[in-house]
């Protein structure tokens, strides 16, 4: 196998170059730059590392510890999200974690907060400075339990607690305020709420959901001292169950009404009132049964007969005369008693109404009286009262109206859109021929400086056959060149300048046309003329 000459291809690619116009030499440069820039930023971007996170949601003082260990390491590091994300080459990621962890970093916050500082007490402490340190390190372990709440940045808990006196019945309450940080795009529901309200208050010994007091970095109070925090979130629950069984009524009523006069030409509209008030309901019945034999029958039976004489007396006060009756006739009685125990059943029923149950529906559908003028509006009402599920019985009511709709705006809505699709359509059509016509430029400038670029005469001309005239004394004999281009014998008339500058200008001709062939014979001239 040759090895490759590199003198060779070098002086090769030079007579390629030289044979280029200066439009091909500029665009060869350009295309020979932009490849060199192209390599130097591919090399540089496969050589600079990826970078992955290495911790998130860092502190300001675990994020000043860790650059400062990553810094003294000679690790190379990226902040962002506002200094909470350290990024590391991804290769390193694991053993930074490891390495740091060693360390104690990230210590979730500061050293100053949390139960670390009953690390740092001292036995000289008072009882004063003990209480202190542990009331707050309950409130630095409140806050970062706090800021594990998704969408919580920071968290500030402020806690007042009364201190205990043996000599005092009437202590005072115990209070909490927490101030929470979130994301500029994040906004606490209710029920996050009631979980921070709940947390703090289960913390604390002695102190009352309603007494934990909630604002956010705005200034806005999220839960008010008084309130627990549960009626915040269940009016926001029962808001979201009253708008869901209003749209589900609407979505069922406007469909109908959609498929019947067409979209566009019915407005819907209700207006339900939920009862949420959890009812429980005890009934109690007796049950019997005639034809089942009683569980005890007793029957007494008591007669009396004789003679005497009637209880009487003297009716009055003493000494005064009456009547007194006295009967001969015998006396006498019967009496009968039956008790009889019969079997007699007991039913129990509990019944306890969910919350959330409808008490009165309000539908309200205006129609267009342009195309629903021969609806029949009582059918309709049925219809709407079907799709609806209402209960007249219980208040429910529909109201449907024919109205002339206004649809100004929407016809000119419907014209500017049709103006704008159009004008869209030709603005695409422009950039799709403009597109089109610099393709095709260009590849017509390809196809020209390709062609040129091959042209070859149609007459070649033998170089061998070529006299080159200096100072009027020919070089070589040579016959006529074809197409009247080489030397030509010298026409009467003419001076010897202007046969020279003809000569010179066909000899250039030649050489644009045939390089090759002309460097050939001059280099066989050469070799000659220093034979």
């Amino acid at each position: 196998m040759k090895g490759i000459d590199v003198g060779a291809m070098t002086t090769r690619s030079r007579e390629v170059f030289s044979q280029f116009t200066l439009g091909q030499k500029v665009t060869t440069g350009v295309a020979v730059v932009a490849a060199l820039v192209g390599v130097i930023l591919f090399g540089t971007w496969v050589a600079r590392p990826t970078y992955a996170p290495l911790f998130t949601g860092l502190s300001s003082t675990d994020a000043a510890a860790i650059t400062a260990k990553l810094t003294d390491a000679k690790e190379p590091y990226q902040l962002s999200d506002g200094g909470q994300t350290i990024l590391v080459p991804q290769a390193d990621v694991y053993q930074q974690r490891i390495t740091l962890s060693g360390e104690g970093l990230p210590a979730g916050g500061s050293d100053t907060q949390g139960y670390s500082l009953l690390d740092n007490a001292s036995m000289t402490s008072s009882d004063f400075q003990q209480k202190v340190t542990y009331q707050r390190a309950l409130e630095g372990e409140l806050a970062k339990t706090i800021q594990s709440i998704n969408g919580v940045q920071a968290a500030v808990v402020h806690l007042a607690i009364p201190q205990d006196d043996v000599f005092t019945d009437n202590a005072g309450t115990t209070t909490a305020s927490v101030l929470v940080k979130t994301s500029p795009t994040t906004t606490l529901t209710a029920t996050q709420v009631e979980a921070i309200v709940h947390l703090v208050s289960s913390s604390v010994p002695k102190l009352d959901p309603a007494q934990v007091t909630v604002a956010d970095s705005n200034g806005k109070v999220l839960n008010v001292a008084g309130s627990d925090g549960s009626s915040s979130a269940l009016s926001s629950e029962q808001n979201q169950q009253t708008a869901a069984y209003e749209g589900d009524t609407t979505t069922a009523v406007q469909t109908m009404l959609d498929k019947l006069v067409g979209p566009g030409h019915s407005v819907t509209r209700v207006d339900a009132l939920l009862n949420f008030d959890q009812q429980t309901t005890d009934r109690q019945e007796y049950i019997s049964d005639p034809n089942n034999p009683p569980l005890s029958d007793t029957t007494t039976k008591e007669t009396y007969n004789g003679t005497g004489t009637p209880v009487g007396g003297v009716l009055g006060p003493d000494n005064i005369g009456g009547t007194t009756g006295t009967s001969s006739a015998g006396s006498g009685y019967t009496k009968e008693t039956d008790t009889r125990q019969n079997a007699v059943g007991t039913l129990k029923t509990t019944t306890t109404s969910a919350p959330g149950k409808p008490s009165r529906v309000t539908v309200a559908v205006v129609l267009d009286q342009a195309v629903a003028a021969n609806v029949d509006q009582n059918q309709l009402t049925q219809l709407i009262t079907a799709a609806a599920g209402l209960d007249p019985t219980r208040g429910d009511v529909v109201t449907v109206s024919k109205m002339p709709f206004d649809t100004t705006a929407a016809t000119q809505a419907k014209q500017e859109l049709d103006a704008a699709t159009t004008q869209q359509t030709r603005t695409d059509l422009f950039n799709l021929g403009k597109t089109g016509g610099l393709v095709l430029l260009v590849v017509l400038a390809l196809l020209i400086v390709l062609k040129k670029s091959r042209r070859v005469d149609r007459s070649p001309v033998d170089i061998g056959e070529l006299t080159v005239v200096r100072d009027g004394v020919p070089l070589e004999d040579a016959a006529l060149l074809p197409a009247g281009v080489g030397a030509h014998a010298e026409p009467p008339g003419v001076a010897q300048a202007e046969r020279q500058a003809v000569t010179r200008r066909e000899i250039g001709m030649l050489i644009d046309h045939q390089p090759d062939e002309v460097a050939r014979l001059l280099r066989g001239w050469l070799a000659e003329r220093r034979g």
